[in-house]
């Protein structure tokens, strides 16, 4: 997924709430790596972002039935400082949700993290990471979690 649309610093005033939908890939892009997944189901603000996030952005694709969803966000912070305290905050509610298992992946790097919570029978696989002022999520629902 790296053709990722990062807004340029500062492009959202304090006053904006929702990144613009561009900061998210297109379903045409999410389609070359999950082809089951066919539609653009919701956008929207991330009800999910922590601390004083400056601007957010959801984007929900899924497959025609529901039942697979890819769920990516982007969170964009008033400063890296304040970014970087959001992406540990959120790596620590990550960590005390029942059922979390971390996922070893040496390759992510220290600004990233991978996932995995199984509850009521369904998996997601989560994906979050720090640049800069952003942090960005993936979350995939109805996926099987082994390689």
């Amino acid at each position: 997924m790296g053709d990722l649309i990062v807004p340029e610093r500062g492009s959202a005033k304090a006053s904006d709430s929702m990144l613009p939908r561009k900061v998210v890939v297109p379903i045409s892009t999410v389609n070359r790596v999950c082809p089951e997944v066919t539609r653009e189901a919701s956008t929207g603000r991330n009800l999910t972002a922590v601390a004083n996030a400056k601007a957010t952005r959801s984007v929900i694709y899924s497959k025609s039935d529901g039942s697979k969803k890819v769920t990516i966000t982007v969170d964009e912070y008033p400063t890296a400082s304040d970014a970087s305290s959001a992406y540990q905050e959120a790596m620590a509610k990550s960590k005390t949700v029942p059922g979390f298992k971390p996922v070893p992946a040496e390759n992510l790097g220290q600004n990233a993290f991978v996932g995995t919570v199984t509850q009521g029978g369904e998996t997601h696989i989560g994906l979050g990471a720090l640049h800069s002022v952003l942090i960005v999520g993936a979350t995939l629902a109805g996926y099987d979690p082994t390689p």
